[in-house]
């Protein structure tokens, strides 16, 4: 510790003396978690759409204004015939309802009546979305149109029809908030892109300055150089995932059911190994434009594209899915989720937690090594 302490004490230094680290570690994670967390939503609703009534009648009101009334469709425009088709082309609507002449004599004479939903599918989540959405709200009124048709011939449907009554029950986020989803993935996220963009321009600021020298001549080997530079960065992540908790948990109202304890323990093998990979980048980088834009591609887009923090894995290719394994990311994003979430502990959560262990000494083994190399 008297090898280690002076290093970690000179680390500080230099972050409290870099605007740009100081920026990087105190305005990054919260502008990050801010932005994707309001901006990065699964939730589709309001989907723009326009109504063509030919029939105008009450049943066809009635019907256009289930969808009004729903939530999902917002109506922004009643055009007509030729109208409605170049909203869709323009994309200022996304889904067209078209009620044909005759809609409501077929209803009142129990025959088939049609309506004709246009969807643009040049957005495939929207298009999903609205096709399920609208099949839904017709389907309602339909039940509705023919239980009260037989109700007035006098036929009464008795309670427990149809005989299969499904009971569904939603587990761990009942209110299907797709931020409770998003804002523990940013941790992960935030965590990884951060601490490992910080900690690859350590080594390298070094060999800029050359300050270098200096290390090579004193008694410092390179695994106590290897924790004294990271010590600190797992302190200020230990600061960081605590204001992400609390930003979290008070302003975006993500449930904790899990142990803090337990968060924090996966959160300094998480970091360990994340500040491992920085260091093993900054010890074969030269300069800090390299190391950081090195960084950023290692971490950001894998770990934002290949870790399930958005996309599921079990939807992508094979190949992708088995460099999905070499992400970390892809564990803890189980871990936080798991402890935020579903509140499970270890016994659970044991084989994300083993693979984050084996990352981390993985990364902390070959960052030594290689700057062993440096250090000779």
């Amino acid at each position: 510790m008297k090898i280690i302490r002076p290093i970690m004490r000179k680390e500080f230094i230099h972050i409290l003396r870099d605007p740009r680290t100081l920026g990087i570690i105190l305005f990054l994670p919260l502008f990050q978690l801010l932005m994707f967390g309001y901006a990065l939503s699964l939730d589709i609703n309001h989907i723009r759409t326009a109504i063509y009534d030919n029939d105008k009648t009450a049943s066809s009101r009635r019907l256009a204004e289930n969808f009004s009334s729903s939530g999902y469709f917002d109506v922004v425009a009643r055009p007509n015939r030729n109208d409605f088709t170049q909203r869709l082309d323009s994309g200022k609507v996304k889904v067209a309802i078209v009620i044909p002449k005759g809609f409501e004599k077929k209803i009142d004479s129990d025959d088939k009546a049609t309506v004709q939903v246009l969807v643009d599918g040049s957005d495939p989540n929207f298009a999903r979305v609205g096709v399920a959405y609208s099949s839904m709200i017709i389907s309602r009124f339909s039940t509705k149109v023919t239980t009260e048709s037989l109700y007035r011939r006098g036929i009464v449907i008795r309670q427990g029809i149809p005989p299969i009554d499904a009971q569904v029950r939603v587990w761990y986020n009942p209110d299907l908030r797709s931020v409770n989803y998003i804002v523990p993935g940013l941790m992960a996220l935030i965590m990884m892109t951060v601490t490992t963009i910080n900690i690859s321009v350590a080594l390298v600021r070094e060999k800029e300055r050359g300050t270098l020298e200096n290390l090579i001549i004193s008694p410092v080997r390179s695994g106590q150089l290897i924790i004294g530079k990271i010590i600190p960065y797992v302190i200020i992540a230990f600061f960081e995932a605590a204001l992400i908790t609390g930003v979290g948990t008070l302003w975006f109202n993500v449930p904790m059911q899990g142990s803090l304890l337990l968060l924090f323990g996966c959160l300094v093998i998480y970091v360990t190994g994340t500040l491992g990979m920085g260091l093993l980048i900054s010890a074969v980088t030269d300069s800090q434009q390299v190391a950081s834009f090195g960084a950023f591609m290692a971490t950001f887009l894998p770990a934002f594209l290949l870790s399930g923090f958005v996309f599921p894995i079990s939807s992508m290719p094979w190949v992708l899915r088995l460099i999905s394994y070499l992400v970390p990311a892809r564990y803890f994003l189980v871990v936080i989720r798991g402890i935020f979430l579903k509140g499970v502990g270890a016994g659970v959560l044991w084989p994300d937690i083993v693979a984050l262990i084996i990352f981390a000494t993985l990364m902390v083994t070959l960052a030594s090594l290689r700057l062993r190399r440096s250090l000779a």
